[in-house]
């Protein structure tokens, strides 16, 4: 059997964080949302069209969410309490970066290069496409 030496660099050194890594983890431990749906506006007593653009990870590794939050510079982070499962058994404390709507959009700009997984990519196209489209929705500027 071959022996692995890790160097004393290795050992110390925490790398500084990047696109790669937090396109990375969202592949792994992120998820994104892109839906339209109608909601109910009380007040004028009828449905609209709206549309929901979120993206998250959630970890409980909280040190690495606040870097990626303090990385991406936007969003904002949610303290996600323990909960009990169907089984019984409590699951940990986590935390959770979120960026919404036109936040989400800068975001996957900048990481969709560095995203493999699929149904992400997909979707982060879809986020992308709906904010650049030629024909931008009513109440919306598109974005450049």
């Amino acid at each position: 059997m071959t022996e692995t030496k890790i160097s004393d660099e290795c050992r110390s050194e925490i790398r500084p964080m990047s696109l790669t890594y937090v396109g990375s983890f969202l592949d792994g431990e992120g998820c994104i949302v892109f839906g339209k749906t109608k909601k109910w506006n009380a007040t004028q007593q009828k449905y609209y069209p709206s549309t929901t653009i979120r993206m998250e990870i959630c970890n409980t590794d909280f040190e690495i969410v606040e870097d990626i939050h303090k990385f991406m510079g936007i969003g904002h982070i949610i303290d996600i309490k323990p909960r009990v499962t169907a089984k019984g058994t409590t699951t940990k404390t986590q935390k959770r970066w979120q960026t919404t709507h036109r936040q989400t959009y800068k975001a996957l700009k900048k990481l969709l290069p560095y995203m493999r997984e699929k149904n992400k990519r997909s979707k982060a196209m879809e986020v992308i496409e709906y904010y650049e489209s030629e024909q931008p929705q009513k109440g919306l500027a598109r974005i450049k």
